[in-house]
């Protein structure tokens, strides 16, 4: 799929929902889809799993990672339910050492994986609601840190995820 494709099916939910203004609320979207949500202790290497039984879909998560980290892994697991639930895959385990290894781009679940993740920075961070933060910013000197950690807190993700979305967004260009 397309990244396009997956920013136009995050806005579509949000939409929907009458849900734009940060931080986007995301435990109530998943609610609305009639997902349970289940906090767990995973262990150090599982942030999250959707379970998709039918009708029935849970969705755990890592209850001993961090408040931000949790926001982005539920975000992922309903980028999950939205982009491949009609998929034959009825489990997804997201498993955060899957992410740095080396595998290639052309790897299904890979792909999969980088939708998940597009698909959750798109829900949390809207290019328009961060568009509408960085015109309410000064036009004094403002740095790429203390932006990346105005907006963070903000939008409640870590200035990790936010780094990589302003990037992405093309804001930043020597990532």
């Amino acid at each position: 799929m397309l990244k396009n494709q997956i920013e136009k099916k995050a806005l579509e939910v949000l939409n929907s929902l009458e849900t734009l203004e940060a931080p986007i609320p995301i435990k109530s979207i998943i609610k609305s889809f009639g997902i349970k949500l289940s906090p767990y202790d995973l262990g150090e290497d599982v942030s999250g799993v959707l379970v998709i039984d039918n009708d029935n879909c849970k969705i755990g998560y890592n209850s001993t990672e961090s408040y931000s980290r949790q926001r982005f892994t539920l975000a992922h697991e309903l980028g999950h339910y939205i982009l491949h639930k009609n998929k034959q895959q009825e489990v997804f385990v997201d498993n955060i050492t899957y992410m740095f290894r080396k595998t290639s781009s052309k790897n299904k679940d890979y792909k999969i994986e980088m939708e998940a993740n597009q698909f959750a920075a798109a829900i949390l961070m809207p290019k328009s609601l961060i568009e509408k933060e960085l015109e309410k910013l000064d036009d004094g000197f403002v740095n790429d840190h203390n932006l990346i950690s105005e907006l963070s807190k903000k939008f409640k993700v870590s200035q990790i995820a936010m780094t990589y979305r302003l990037n992405n967004l093309g804001y930043f260009y020597d990532f």
